[in-house]
């Protein structure tokens, strides 16, 4: 897995040390199931497993979740980390 973001979204996953990435399901369009990935520097609850640990940051995921390629961070207005599978919103 490759990890994508800007310098200062890496300063600040530096910071933390770690961030935590999990999907989240919804119900899109006509009722269709979707998967976002959520993102937080904080642990949330549940179990994580380390998977990708370089550039000064640990990347953490629930067991058995499959990987992406690429996984790309960000920040959004409000500052809160941001996770996007592939460069996707979505999952898959």
């Amino acid at each position: 897995m490759r990890v994508v973001a800007r310098p200062d979204v890496l300063a600040l996953l530096r910071e933390g040390g770690a961030v935590y990435v999990w999907p989240r399901a919804y119900r899109c369009c006509r009722g269709a199931r979707q998967f976002v990935l959520e993102a937080s520097l904080e642990r949330p609850g549940g179990d994580f497993e380390l998977v990708h640990a370089a550039d000064g940051f640990a990347v953490y995921t629930p067991p058995a979740m499959a990987q992406p390629q690429e996984l790309h961070f960000d920040v959004d207005r409000r500052h809160r980390i941001q996770a996007y599978w592939n460069n996707q919103a979505w999952v898959g």
